[in-house]
């Protein structure tokens, strides 16, 4: 791999460094996207979903170049820590329902600690795609908690509007 190519999918696989930030760097790279998206979830749900999906296949061309570079350096086949792209996505998913309840801070807080559970502690697809030692297991497992945040997202938001009136 040439030296830009590599520095271009380090950078990208990194969510733009955040990845490189020390303790938890899924949490910095959800922290960084949750910022980003305040101001995409301005944008139409059609341009917010092509995003999405932008990601989505960014991090399926990337991430095997992403994880051959790390593995000699960290040791570890695939997934590797400063890689964060996968939360990105997930990130995004999770945020889908602020389309209808609007976003706000505490929304957002919410989303992010929901998301940070679902990518911790996986389970049901989220785990199954984590089994899969592949590019499409790194972006699927986040895929999934995304899925299952936007869930409880969503169920919270409508308890909390319902009982607000």
């Amino acid at each position: 791999m040439n030296k830009i190519k590599t520095y271009i999918i380090l950078f990208l696989s990194s969510g733009f460094g955040s990845g490189y930030l020390p303790f938890a760097p899924g949490t910095w790279g959800s922290a960084v996207m949750t910022v980003i998206s305040w101001w995409l979830l301005n944008l139409s749900i059609v341009w917010y979903l092509t995003i999405a999906a932008a990601v989505f296949l960014l991090g399926i061309l990337i991430v095997p170049e992403a994880d051959s570079y790390w593995r000699p350096i960290l040791g570890k086949d695939r997934d590797n820590r400063p890689i964060v792209i996968d939360e990105w996505l997930g990130m995004l998913i999770t945020y889908l329902p602020l389309f209808y309840f609007g976003k706000s801070l505490f929304n957002l807080l919410i989303g992010f600690l929901l998301f940070r559970f679902f990518d911790v502690f996986k389970f049901g697809l989220a785990l199954s795609a984590n089994k899969i030692k592949n590019k499409w297991g790194i972006m699927f497992d986040d895929f999934f908690a995304g899925l299952y945040s936007a869930l409880v997202l969503f169920i919270i938001l409508g308890l909390v509007e319902y009982f607000s009136k």
